[in-house]
C-alpha cells in the first residue's frame, strides 16, 4: 500500500485541489520505524489479536485501489469494526450486499423470485447474509 501510494521515509508532497480549483501542496512527515512500533500496528502474535491486526492492514491495502475488494473482505470478516452513525440512510448498518436490478422483476421475474425464496425468505434485503459468508 505504502508503493502504491509512494509513501516513503522523510518528507512527502501531497496534493489536492481546492473548491476554487486551486492547486494545494503539503508536506507530510513519514517515519516507518515509528509506524510500525505503535501499540496498535506493532504485531501481537499468532492469536486472534493477531489475526485482526493482518485483517485490518488487508483492508487499508485494498482500500480505495482494489474495486470493491476492500468491502468484500470487511463483510467476509467483519474487520475493521465500524462506526457508521446513522447516516448511511440504512439504520446506521453498512448493507451486506446489492439488491437485484430492478429489471430482474420484469424479465426473469419466476427465477428471482426462487432465488430471494432459497437464500432470502422471499426478500430482497440488502441487510441479509449472502449464503457464502453464512
Amino acid at each position: 500500500m505504502f508503493d502504491f501510494y509512494g509513501i516513503r521515509d522523510g518528507a512527502n508532497q501531497v496534493y489536492f485541489v481546492d473548491t476554487a480549483g486551486k492547486s494545494l501542496t503539503y508536506t507530510v512527515h513519514f517515519n516507518f520505524s515509528d509506524y510500525f512500533n505503535q501499540d496498535t500496528i506493532k504485531y501481537k502474535g499468532n492469536n486472534a489479536d493477531g489475526l485482526k491486526q493482518i485483517l485490518v492492514q488487508k483492508y487499508l491495502a485494498y482500500a480505495r485501489n482494489s474495486g470493491l475488494q476492500a468491502y468484500y473482505q470487511w463483510r467476509r470478516t467483519g474487520v475493521p469494526a465500524f462506526s457508521t452513525g446513522g447516516g448511511t440512510g440504512n439504520g446506521g448498518k453498512i448493507p451486506m450486499r446489492f439488491q437485484y436490478p430492478t429489471n430482474e422483476g420484469t424479465s426473469n421475474a419466476t427465477n428471482l423470485s426462487a432465488a430471494l425464496q432459497g437464500q432470502f425468505g422471499g426478500q430482497d434485503d440488502i441487510n441479509a447474509s449472502m449464503w457464502l459468508i453464512k
